[in-house]
């Protein structure tokens, strides 16, 4: 227990290949999730899958992974500029 004294490292960020695919599982369980929140009753799966079409057909790239990547994007921004770093 010695080391617990001390703090850890910092983190270390590096620039590593990256994709904004974000997959097929992790697709379908946002959209499970989303499901759950509201509710499940007849024909939400259905409209779920075409609001995440919706959202995909405005995206430059017209995919569901470019859609929801730039929501999480958009929410990490929210939460960064609520730190207020930059003053």
């Amino acid at each position: 227990m010695e080391n617990d004294r001390f703090p850890p490292p910092p983190l270390q960020v590096t620039e590593t290949p990256s994709t904004r695919d974000i997959g097929e599982r992790l697709l379908t369980g946002v959209i499970t999730a989303a499901v759950m929140e509201i509710g499940q009753r007849p024909g939400i799966w259905q409209k779920m899958i075409q609001a995440v079409n919706s959202g995909a057909a405005g995206t430059k790239e017209g995919t569901a992974s470019a859609f929801l990547f730039r929501a999480m994007v958009d929410r990490l921004l929210e939460e960064f500029q609520a730190l207020d770093f930059d003053s």
